[in-house]
């Protein structure tokens, strides 16, 4: 498994999913969003990838930053989003991202690892036949 370390969060990959594991108190802006991107897309070698977000803590994500994540131009081969959470603050942020971002990939909330696993693979770029659900 190939990983990456910033004081925010882990960045880590398993063909085809990249994990991101946040660190309690994290703030992500713009900066550390497409520090985030650029990491993910270093992993992959530039390849699609599935996104597997670990909030489990404490953290804050910047309206601007929302953006940067949302924006096709600025994560082109992001191609779904499974945030796994654990408080009410959280979800809210991550509706809100929904509704009003609209980004460009599939995005979900979950507060089971296995089941927002289950539901990411579905996506996988190296299957044939894929899902939209």
């Amino acid at each position: 498994m190939k990983l990456l370390e910033f004081s925010y969060c882990t960045v880590s990959y398993k063909r085809p999913v990249v994990y991101l594991t946040f660190k309690e108190g994290a703030h992500l802006d713009v900066g550390e969003s497409r520090e985030l991107i650029k990491a993910a897309e270093k992993l992959t070698e530039n390849q699609p990838y599935l996104l597997f977000s670990d909030a489990r803590v404490f953290l804050t994500i910047t309206p601007q930053s929302r953006k940067v994540w949302a924006d096709k131009n600025e994560a082109p081969l992001l191609i779904a989003n499974a945030a796994l959470i654990n408080n009410l603050s959280l979800r809210l942020t991550a509706n809100f991202f929904i509704k009003f971002n609209k980004p460009h990939f599939k995005y979900k909330v979950f507060t089971d690892e296995k089941k927002a696993i289950e539901w990411l693979l579905q996506f996988d770029p190296k299957k044939k036949h894929l899902s939209q659900a």
